[in-house]
Formats: C-alpha cells, structure tokens, sequence
C-alpha cells in the first residue's frame, strides 16, 4: 500500500432526490430524468476507472431500486440521503437542523427503515439535505449506525437552511470520541462568503468550468502546502442533470473536471485513487491515522 502521503482519494459522489412535485427543496422533473442522470453518471465514471458513493432518498431508493442494486454491482456505494420536507407525505416541513435530538432520531429512523426495506440492506454513509444539520445529527447518526457522513459544504454560510460551516474542519477527520469518519464536499476556504451565500465549491452545477478549475487548483495545493496526511477531493451533483445527453454543459464540465483533476495530480506527482466515502474510512482505521 502506497504511503498516504502521497496519494489523492477522488470522491465522487451524487444526491439522489425525489421528483420535484414531492420535493419541496428540489428534484428532477421526473423519475425518467432521474435514471438518465444516473445512469450517465456511473458511465462516464466508470470510463475514468472513478467510482462514487450515492447518496439516496428513501423514496428514490424504492422507486430505484433495481439499478442501484446493478450500481452496487460495480462497487460504488449507496449511502442515505435525507431532506425532512421530502419524505413521506410531507408532514416534515422544517430542515433537518432546526429539530432536536429527539425529533432527528424519531425522523431518521424511519428513514432508514424505509431505505433498508426497499434496497433489502442499510446504508452506513449519509448526508443531509442542503447540508442542514446541528450539534445533535453527528450523535444521532451514530446511535443509528452510521460510520460515514458528507455533511457539510465548508464555509458555507446559510443560516436559512440552518447550514452554516464557516469554521468547520475541511478535511477527512473522525468525529469527536466517535467512530464516524467526516468527509466534507470541497470548497475554496479562502472565501468567507456573505450571509445566505456559498464558498466555491466543487458541486458540477455551481460554477462554470473554469470556476471549479480554480478550486481545484488552490485545494491540491493546498493539501500538498499543508502536509494534510488524509487528502481527498470531493465532488458533488445531483440527479436533476441528464448526464446521458453528452451535447449537455454539465456532461462536458463532468468530463474535462475529471481530466482536470488527474492533470493536476500528475504535476504534484501524487497517486491518484478513486474511492468510496466508505472505503476512505475502512483504509483510514487499517492504517491507523489520527485524524
């Protein structure tokens, strides 16, 4: 096994929501969409050698199941994705770090019974919808289960979504006394952005390509400045954007960003290594890494 010092972890990965007519905080316009998106995405991955943790919807786990068992397959992980205002019948209509301990557990749980019976096995990564959590998330995830979570957009400054991360660690980092390794989406932390306002970041449909280019470019090098021993570049998407149709902006931005990133590997000589967010966490404790 290469030193870790020296390598790259290049996470993709993908929320998964309802269609939008359930889906107050936004989704694709059809479940249609929505298999296209997917299936563009595992494509033009899996051309790459990359791989991708998704992160699903209870109800877009059901209504996908058949091929996100076939993604399995692959050995792309399928993590739990949750936005409150989505699930069910709607009756949830706050974001997820405006509820208590209790409520989040309450909520959560069936969650991810729901998940779990429509796939026939459970997740161990999550993430929050728009990043909305409190101090009260990490410990019920861990009550529930969960080694692994992408909580978070650092710097990310949305106090309506109940999402502010301006002093948030960047890194891959365990949480507190907790077994849950924290794998944050990459952002510029160079830029304390206004209120109600994102960081750079690398999320596909934020920015134009030479925008996530730039990210890119300050993020390696800064890994590489900082000596971070666990370094990792996440990128994030969603399943609103039809990656089949490869006339698509986003599709083209996918492409060149993935060349983009090996390019800029290559010039720091580091190793680059495409992985899972659960995957990370399993190479982190087998080597011991205190971070």
């Amino acid at each position: 096994m290469r030193e870790l010092d020296t390598v790259l972890h290049i996470i993709f990965t993908m929320d998964c929501e309802r269609i939008r007519k359930f889906s107050p905080p936004g989704g694709p316009e059809s479940w249609e969409l929505s298999e296209r998106a997917i299936k563009g995405y595992v494509r033009i991955l899996l051309e790459y050698d990359m791989k991708c943790t998704f992160f699903i919807v209870p109800e877009t786990a059901r209504r996908h199941r058949e091929l996100f068992h076939e993604i399995s397959d692959y050995g792309f992980e399928l993590g739990m994705h949750y936005h409150p205002q989505s699930f069910l019948d709607g009756k949830y209509t706050k974001y997820l770090g405006e509820y208590n301990y209790e409520e989040q557990l309450e909520q959560l749980s069936q969650a991810l019974n729901y998940w779990r019976n429509s796939i026939d096995f459970r997740p161990y990564s999550f993430r929050p919808g728009n990043a909305s959590s409190n101090e009260y998330t990490y410990r019920v995830l861990h009550k529930l289960g969960f080694r692994q979570t992408s909580t978070y957009i650092p710097k990310r400054n949305m106090p309506r979504l109940h999402a502010v991360y301006m002093d948030a660690n960047p890194y891959p980092h365990h949480v507190g006394e907790m077994d849950i390794l924290e794998v944050p989406i990459t952002s510029d932390i160079r830029v304390s952005p206004p209120t109600n306002k994102d960081p750079p970041h690398l999320r596909i449909e934020w920015g134009e390509e030479g925008a996530l280019k730039e990210v890119v470019d300050f993020w390696i090098g800064h890994l590489v400045q900082r000596k971070i021993p666990v370094k990792s570049v996440v990128v994030i998407t969603h399943n609103f954007i039809d990656y089949s149709n490869e006339n698509l902006e986003y599709t083209i931005r996918l492409r060149r960003l993935i060349r983009y990133i090996l390019e800029r590997v290559r010039y720091y000589d580091l190793h680059p290594v495409s992985l899972t967010i659960e995957e990370l966490h399993r190479i982190v404790d087998e080597l011991g890494v205190n971070i």
